[in-house]
């Protein structure tokens, strides 16, 4: 009867063996599970910060936008000015003109005026 007692032993270590194996796999699911809600943490704020970073530069690329709209308002009224600017300076010489020879006309009636009873003497 001692053979049967002896097996009876190992069936009893084969099973604790078993059991020692389940406890390692799910300790180690345990474990795998922990690192990936680990990594998923660090996957969350890389996003997080990726969103931060598209942000700033979305309002770095309206604050482009906005000077470049401003820019363009700017040239289009200097252009309009420079345009009323030419005409104004051409209407200015042609009254500059107008003055001189009336200016002149008059100085030229004055002097006969003035001259003219004296040369006929």
């Amino acid at each position: 009867g001692g053979g049967g007692g002896g097996g009876g032993a190992q069936l009893e270590k084969a099973l604790l063996d078993d059991t020692d194996i389940q406890d390692m796999l799910v300790t180690e699911k345990n474990q795998a599970l922990r690192q990936m809600e680990a990594e998923l943490g660090d996957l969350h704020a890389i996003f997080k910060d990726v969103a931060t970073l598209v942000n700033a530069q979305q309002e770095g690329l309206d604050s482009i936008e906005s000077a470049v709209n401003e820019t363009s308002v700017r040239v289009t009224t200097g252009t309009q000015e420079l345009v009323k600017a030419r005409r104004n300076q051409a209407k200015a010489r042609k009254r500059m003109c107008c003055l001189v020879v009336t200016g002149s006309v008059v100085v030229v009636i004055l002097v006969y005026w003035i001259l003219g009873p004296l040369l006929h003497r």
